[in-house]
């Protein structure tokens, strides 16, 4: 109970930040940023964000709108993705884009996007700029890798990669990356800092991917197969694909490649994705990547903050 509050704690104070960065200039804007703040999201990046400040003992006051920041990255580009997806739901409410239309969620994404790197760039640190600003390109590059690869069965492993790196490792690593910049750690240090926040953003979005397939959208609160239904060759997919023999492979690749999956097809993917024991392979392979990010945090003195970072961890898998 105790951790449960702290975590309240924290998140009410990136809400409440978040508040006073978004400016309403206009009434449909006021709609977009009460959704925004209260979509019931994780806030995982800017927490990750405040428990790393915790570890390197940060007394720079910033780490609340740095983190502020990396949240308003985030809501941005799932208001773009919603788009590019046509996802009705997310997080178990109506998309922006269903509530008001694709022109006015692309726009807002925009939007918010403008009020983050606004209060970042008051913030007079150049450092923190330049790699918020290459965080804007990687999730640029990722969503035209990912729509260039959409329904081709030519993906590879190491092209999936490149789009989930971009898509959520980026940013997650900038939040890590961030918190040494405050620190005043050298180079080589924040290399480490920023390393363990790709490969956070990595587990999280392969996790994010297993929910795809695996939990229906009341537990998840996205769209069950929604990734499926747009013909995304995601993680899950493509270690079913190297399971697979000649000739059941060629089926998948067919069912992706078609314009439109109907019951049949939803049927097929889910049968195979058990017949192959997928989920269970899956979990023993997120288990084994989140025990080696413990023992990086296994550095840091045993404190509260450590343990609710490693609850947190725990989660994932």
């Amino acid at each position: 109970m105790k951790s449960n509050f702290k975590i309240q704690t924290i998140l009410s104070k990136f809400d409440k930040n978040l508040d006073s960065i978004i400016h309403e200039d206009i009434p449909i804007l006021k709609k977009i940023k009460k959704q925004v703040i209260t979509s019931g999201g994780k806030r995982i990046r800017p927490f990750a964000h405040y428990l790393f400040c915790q570890f390197l003992d940060v007394k720079d006051v910033s780490w609340l709108d740095v983190g502020s920041v990396a949240e308003l990255i985030h809501a941005a580009s799932l208001l773009h993705d919603d788009v590019v997806d046509n996802a009705p739901i997310r997080r178990g409410k109506p998309t922006i884009g269903a509530s008001f239309g694709n022109k006015t969620a692309i726009l807002a994404g925009d939007y918010l996007l403008a009020c983050g790197i606004s209060r970042l760039n008051s913030l007079g640190n150049p450092e923190l700029m330049e790699i918020f600003s290459q965080v804007l390109r990687d999730l640029s590059v990722s969503e035209l890798l990912q729509m260039e690869w959409e329904k081709n069965p030519k993906i590879t492993l190491k092209i999936y990669d490149q789009i989930i790196y971009g898509k959520t490792a980026s940013l997650f690593g900038v939040c890590t990356e961030a918190a040494a910049i405050l620190a005043n750690k050298s180079k080589a240090e924040r290399k480490q800092f920023r390393q363990f926040g790709v490969r956070l953003g990595k587990l999280f979005q392969k996790k994010d991917d297993c929910l795809d397939y695996f939990e229906d959208s009341k537990t998840s609160g996205k769209e069950f197969l929604k990734d499926f239904k747009n013909g995304l060759f995601t993680y899950p997919v493509l270690l079913l694909r190297s399971k697979l023999n000649i000739i059941e492979r060629s089926k998948l690749n067919r069912m992706f490649q078609k314009e439109f999956r109907d019951e049949n097809d939803e049927k097929t993917i889910l049968n195979l994705m058990n017949s192959k024991n997928i989920p269970n392979i899956l979990h023993k392979e997120l288990e084994l990547e989140k025990n080696d990010l413990l023992l990086f945090l296994n550095q840091f003195p045993k404190t509260e903050e450590r343990e609710l970072f490693i609850e947190q961890l725990n989660r994932l898998t």
